[in-house]
């Protein structure tokens, strides 16, 4: 699972050795630190550690219990207070342009399947 939010962007998939826990991976420096923070209440104590490893495709990693991973993605979508996650998270950064990559590849493959349109005002996509 990809998951975007104003923490961070993160990769979770199951553990290989131990499946009650999710591996959740990060890219970016402070990321996996930022949501352990934000969600120390349902974390407990003690934290668990974020590791380093220039072997690997994401360079920060932690394990968390599957439930408490499942709580912490509801408590980020309950949090949602944005109208556009673009403009909430937009600052400039090399991390802002891989964001806007991603939402273009995600444009360009839409546009692909279902053509060039436009949005009505409720926000529907329409096929000219």
């Amino acid at each position: 699972m990809w998951l975007f939010t104003k923490c961070g962007f993160f990769s979770a998939v199951q553990n290989s050795k131990d499946l009650s826990l999710i591996h959740v991976r990060a890219r970016f420096k402070g990321d996996l630190e930022s949501l352990l923070k934000t969600h120390r209440k349902l974390i407990g104590r003690p934290a668990p550690k974020v590791m380093f490893t220039l072997s690997c495709d994401y360079r920060y990693r932690t394990d968390l219990p599957r439930e408490t991973f499942a709580a912490i993605v509801a408590a980020e979508a309950a949090a949602i207070n944005y109208t556009n996650f673009k403009n909430r998270v937009h600052d400039g950064t090399v991390r802002d342009r891989a964001y806007m990559d991603v939402w273009c590849a995600m444009r360009r493959a839409q546009t692909a399947q279902h053509g060039y349109g436009r949005c009505s005002p409720k926000g529907l996509w329409l096929v000219d």
